[in-house]
């Protein structure tokens, strides 16, 4: 459904993240309140009802040019990437690197797509910045915070931290303890599929924990108590796995690359300094100059061949 063709004749550039920065504090008021009624807008079909791993799904129905795939890079610095076409259409990819767990996949999906939203036009107009300081910044805090919300929405967890009061019995307590939110953090990371320490800086964000550092000091903890409860092992080995049956598995990635080099749209000496920025598979890269290289030189030596038979009758 996802895994689309990229079209050879479009040259990308690549607007990825290697680390998805979950403490927003230094947003200020405005850009935040901007934020949240992105999300509001964004959510209406699904009012305060948990994404997860719908969120594939759900871009995809509200961008029809917005298009996924999965590629399992070697290296474990990069969490998503977005790809945009020079061609001056509206067509993107969100790439998502397969080699980190679902929960991280899904994270990274609704990260990008911030990207997608707020960043399109900058990056098409301009795209050899699209990797400058100034993105990395307020940017990538804006689109942290946006995936966040999307999410787990500040209405949702109003929702939640009332019924939890409810179901432990906690009716007669005005504040919650470390404890506490410890167990509604591990709770809503598994029904929201948002990462732990994600999960945590909601709660920090929309005030309900003010000492943030007791919970980053313990999260290694906090996360090793998730892991360890039976309960929900089989949901946790689900998000902490690779498997992502949502999204493609990065072949049409390495078919562009390769129809780029077969029509001379791109050197060698081009594609391998994208394959490294990219950390693509090295063997396979190399097979396509390989496979290539001989096709062509088979073809040469059948041309020269059919032109001394016509000109010279094959002496």
């Amino acid at each position: 459904m996802y895994n689309v063709i990229l079209d050879d004749k479009e040259v990308f550039r690549k607007y990825y993240q290697s680390y998805y920065d979950f403490n927003t504090e230094s947003l200020k008021e405005n850009d935040v309140d901007e934020i949240k009624l992105l999300v509001k807008e964004k959510r209406v079909n699904y009012a305060l009802a948990p994404i997860g791993e719908k969120i594939f799904n759900f871009i995809i129905e509200q961008n029809v040019n917005l298009s996924f795939e999965l590629v399992n890079f070697e290296t474990d610095n990069v969490d998503g990437m977005l790809y945009i076409p020079e061609s001056g259409e509206d067509k993107a990819y969100i790439i998502i690197n397969g080699n980190k767990p679902f929960i991280n996949q899904i994270f990274a999906a609704a990260h990008e797509y911030y990207h997608y939203i707020r960043d399109y036009e900058t990056i098409k107009e301009k795209p050899y910045i699209c990797r400058l300081s100034s993105l990395l910044n307020l940017n990538e805090k804006k689109a942290s915070r946006f995936a966040a919300e999307l999410l787990l929405p500040e209405e949702a967890l109003r929702v939640e931290l009332k019924l939890f009061k409810k179901k432990f019995n906690w009716q007669d307590r005005k504040d919650f303890g470390f404890e506490e939110y410890a167990i509604i953090s591990m709770l809503l990371t598994i029904k929201y599929q948002l990462p732990l320490k994600a999960v945590i800086y909601r709660l920090h964000e929309e005030k309900y924990i003010g000492n943030i550092e007791k919970f980053t000091e313990d999260y290694d903890v906090i996360k090793r108590v998730l892991m360890q409860i039976e309960i929900l092992k089989d949901k946790v080995e689900y998000l902490y796995s690779n498997e992502n049956s949502a999204v493609g598995n990065g072949a049409a990635l390495y078919q562009h690359i390769e129809m780029a080099y077969r029509n001379g749209l791109a050197s060698r000496t081009e594609i391998l300094m994208d394959s490294e920025k990219l950390k693509l598979n090295k063997e396979i890269i190399s097979s396509f100059f390989d496979e290539i290289d001989e096709a062509d030189e088979e073809e040469s030596e059948d041309e020269i061949n059919a032109i001394i038979k016509e000109k010279w009758g094959g002496k």
